[in-house]
């Protein structure tokens, strides 16, 4: 037996880690087609698996491009949202005057739903993909700024104490001792920013699309083709999934030492 598959069979292997949910997706497609088989439920009101991956094997191309848009959109807010929150994270932790005097309007507009800011956004930046990207990059940029700045306070007074006496600098500082301290919480931001960033993508679409999982799933609604409209939004869960699996992946790779991620083995 080669290495690799030894290591895929392993206790906290691939295959050890793989099969629970893949047993419960199997169990729960199972249990949804015998209640629609039992009780007859028309497909207006839910779609049965089958008629789900008809409707996506059917003609996958127009749906897979509407899930590559706003995968685009997606992945491009939540970058520039992330960047944008950790800089201004990083202010807050380095200066308490401007935490204080910006975080209660921070949080503030965290508190704003966003089907309400995706409109004015909308307005601001057209009607185009830039808007999406907009609203994406808006609901990105909270949760990032606030782990960041909690984060970067989080140090060990012991360790600041050692690099005042070997006289680090500033960037040493924060290279060396503050940002390795506070990643476990940028990981914590950026799991909370990629729900947040295929939310927000899906309803700019909502509001104004003519392209993306939010303007099939709105026009899906409206033609009640409700096995479309479930395919399309299994397409954006499993954007999600596979979005959130990455950046679980990169948290193994850079926070190998933290409890998280030593869990999620």
């Amino acid at each position: 037996m080669s290495d690799t598959v030894q290591k895929l069979l392993r206790p906290n292997g691939f295959v050890d880690l793989a099969w629970p949910p893949v047993a419960a997706f199997i169990a729960i497609v199972i249990l949804w087609e015998g209640l629609i088989a039992v009780f007859e439920i028309p497909v207006y009101i839910l779609p049965s698996p089958a008629s789900i991956w008809l409707a996506i094997t059917t003609n996958p191309g127009p749906l897979f491009g509407h899930a590559g848009i706003t995968l685009y959109e997606a992945v491009a807010g939540f970058i520039i949202g992330s960047l944008m929150g950790a800089v201004l994270g990083t202010v807050f932790a380095y200066s308490k005057i401007i935490a204080r005097g910006l975080l209660p309007y921070v949080i503030a507009a965290n508190t704003i739903p966003v089907v309400a800011v995706a409109p004015i956004i909308i307005i601001w930046f057209g009607h185009g993909i830039g808007s999406k990207i907009a609203v994406t990059a808006f609901l990105s940029f909270f949760p990032l700024a606030l782990n960041m700045m909690k984060g970067l306070q989080s140090y060990d007074r012991t360790i600041m104490d050692v690099f005042h006496i070997a006289a680090a600098n500033g960037p040493q500082r924060f290279f060396k001792m503050r940002l390795p301290s506070a990643l476990p919480y940028v990981f914590v931001g950026l799991k909370l920013n990629v729900t947040f960033s295929v939310i927000g993508a899906i309803v700019a679409e909502f509001v104004q699309a003519d392209k993306g999982l939010g303007f099939v799933i709105m026009t899906s609604y409206r033609t009640l083709a409700m096995p479309r409209l479930w395919a399309a939004m299994l397409m954006s869960a499993l954007i999600g999934i596979a979005f959130f699996a990455l950046i679980a992946l990169l948290e193994r790779i850079f926070v190998p030492w933290h409890a998280s991620a030593q869990d999620n083995r």
